[in-house]
């Protein structure tokens, strides 16, 4: 089984509550997780041990902030296999999004999870974001392992290479096409039908 890193947001309990039942469901299945609400350190705690010391509330923001960094970008990039990430709320959680981003950008198998239906993309999430899994969400926490599964066994250097391949065509076109009816077009040309195979 695998390391997976759990991404969301964790700012009230019902997001806490979501975030441990997603770990609870992956360790049900026999992976690893690291939630950060659970396996990181509580920024309070920490801050009012270091407010006792007559830290400087600024020093203490600066170093609380770069330890919280430090401590999930390691268990992300150097200790992880997979990400899953939750996009529930109205917009993904800004930390999430960076997490999946790095993910992403390092070849890591991600997993979306969003059953909120509130998007701001006629019912979509931000493509820069979606296109990270292929467009592919889970809805279901029980479907998480399945679906963490599929990506672990998928090539994602491949995928990317692929991405990167298809965005210089497409950069090409914009560039040489002259309307709109013409880029639309070159673009129907080198996308299809927009569904993924």
């Amino acid at each position: 089984m695998a390391k997976i890193y759990c991404a969301g947001p964790l700012f009230n309990e019902p997001e806490k509550e979501e975030m441990a039942a997603i770990a609870a469901q992956l360790e049900s299945a026999g992976h690893e997780t690291f939630l950060p609400q659970r396996d990181g350190f509580e920024l309070s705690e920490v801050g009012r041990e270091l407010d006792a010391l007559q830290m400087d509330s600024i020093d203490i923001d600066d170093l609380l902030h770069r330890a919280i960094f430090c401590l999930d970008v390691y268990k992300l990039l150097g200790w992880s296999e997979a990400v899953v990430a939750n996009l529930n709320g109205r917009v993904p959680d800004e930390g999430t999004v960076v997490e999946a981003a790095l993910a992403w950008h390092a070849r890591m198998p991600i997993v979306l999870y969003k059953n909120d239906a509130r998007a701001p993309f006629r019912g979509a999430d931000n493509p820069m974001l979606s296109c990270l899994a292929d467009l592919r969400t889970v809805a279901a926490i029980a479907d998480l392992p399945q679906a963490l599964s599929d990506q672990l066994a998928s090539d994602h250097r491949r995928r990317i290479e692929e991405t990167l391949a298809l965005g210089e065509q497409i950069a090409r076109a914009a560039e040489s096409e002259t309307d709109t009816r013409s880029l639309t077009s070159a673009l129907m040309g080198l996308m299809g039908n927009g569904h993924s195979g």
